[in-house]
């Protein structure tokens, strides 16, 4: 069972009981207006939360999807997640979202620096990539706050929620 913490968060595996959590964020078009998902419906974060549930069961394991939870109440406040590239397993992406009562304190940087340090010591990652729409400007400040760079800029070749955007690819490599 993974459990990481930090100052004021605690990250762990998910719970078939936190989908009632994470479906107030996921249902909420306001933060979702650069996700490619959502809003979803109940069976859609149910099924959601069950999928993070099992990843836990694979071998070798190909990622690791963690609620984001508050250390001094327990309170579910987002999730991250880390997938590994399964042809070069030292290498991985990963992503993060923090429903929006909880913005601008910044969880979402504590979290992801949590999270990546952890990847990097248990899947000896050296590696690591982040996907973020050009327009999300707050999710650009997270990313590099640990660590990752804007290695490119590139235009969707699919419509989401009415437009092509953007998108920047961020990385940090030769970490050891």
């Amino acid at each position: 069972m993974i459990k990481i913490e930090t100052e004021r968060l605690i990250l762990r595996e998910y719970r078939e009981s936190d989908w009632e959590a994470v479906h107030i964020y996921s249902q909420q078009e306001e933060i979702l207006v650069y996700e490619a998902w959502g809003p979803n419906t109940e069976e859609e974060t149910k099924a959601f939360v069950n999928r993070s549930i099992d990843e836990k069961n694979e071998i070798p394991r190909k990622g690791i999807t963690l609620a984001i939870t508050l250390k001094n109440e327990g309170k579910l406040i987002g999730g991250c997640g880390f997938r590994i590239n399964e042809e070069s397993r030292n290498r991985g992406y990963f992503g993060y979202i923090i429903n929006p009562n909880f913005w601008n304190q910044g969880f979402a940087t504590e979290a992801c620096k949590a999270l990546l340090s952890f990847v990097v010591k248990e899947f000896a990652i050296t590696e690591i990539e982040a996907k973020c729409d050009a327009l999300n400007v707050p999710s650009q400040k997270v990313l590099e706050k640990c660590g990752l760079k804007v290695a490119k800029r590139f235009k969707q070749k699919k419509k989401v929620k009415g437009r092509f955007p953007d998108t920047l690819l961020f990385q940090k490599s030769g970490i050891k």
